[in-house]
């Protein structure tokens, strides 16, 4: 019974520390593009850090230069360390990061559990 209750509760943990792309809350960054034209381009965001795909490429069309540095360098911080980033885009839902096309319209640094 012990093993069980074990069980359920590494489960349960493990869940948790999953991001929601349905929401776009808590996911981690995966790939970045650059180019050289206008430095960042797109991202790609993971469930969890181990993963090796993830929702579709992330645009970040019509940002002007400096807040793409920011943006950037916030992505940088977060996949290194391996922080948590909640993703806003212009769908009308303000996600849609599983549907290709979708463009950045801000970025949070989440609050990691």
């Amino acid at each position: 019974m012990k093993k069980y209750v074990v069980l359920f509760l590494v489960l349960l943990i493990v869940s948790n520390s999953q991001g929601a792309f349905n929401q776009c809350a808590g996911v981690y960054v995966g790939r970045i593009s650059l180019d050289r034209q206008g430095g960042l381009n797109r991202v790609v965001f993971l469930e969890k850090p181990g993963d090796v795909s993830g929702s579709f490429w992330v645009l970040f069309t019509d940002w002007e230069a400096e807040p793409k540095q920011q943006a950037l360098s916030v992505l940088m911080a977060a996949k290194l360390s391996g922080h948590r980033v909640d993703v806003y885009t212009a769908a009308e839902n303000d996600c849609n990061i599983g549907e290709s096309g979708q463009v950045m319209v801000s970025l949070d640094l989440a609050t990691n559990p």
